[in-house]
């Protein structure tokens, strides 16, 4: 009997943990670019990931548009090139990382152009 109090009592302390380490609403984000015309979309906190990648789609305005998620919490940034198509992303925990390593990721794919950060974001 002692040895299922004990059970017990140590699930409810384990469940009690999970509970208080989950978020309390999880927000998405997401990206949407279209490397041949150049269009592009973002969305954050929105309530479902479908949401946020929807709204992405629909900002981006173009069927080639492909979108990229960005994670709860999280920040992502969207690097183009003016004088290319080259282009970079990146999703990460803070938004000046996200910014520079967007850029960073654009810049090794041109050779002539000079990479920007056109959008970028984060979740709460």
């Amino acid at each position: 009997m002692a040895h299922a109090a004990a059970i017990a009592a140590g699930l409810t302390v384990i469940i009690a943990a999970l509970i208080a380490s989950a978020p309390a609403s999880a927000e998405y984000g997401a990206i949407a670019y279209d490397q041949m015309t150049g269009k592009f979309g973002a969305s954050f906190d929105q309530p479902t990931p479908a949401q946020a990648n929807e709204q992405a789609l629909r900002e981006c305005a173009s069927p080639e548009c492909r979108v990229h998620p960005v994670e709860p919490a999280g920040c992502g940034a969207l690097a183009i090139s003016d004088k290319d198509k080259a282009w970079g992303g990146a999703d990460r925990d803070a938004l000046d990382v996200a910014k520079r390593d967007a850029v960073l990721r654009c810049q090794a794919h041109t050779k002539i152009g000079n990479c920007t950060i056109r959008v970028s974001g984060c979740n709460k």
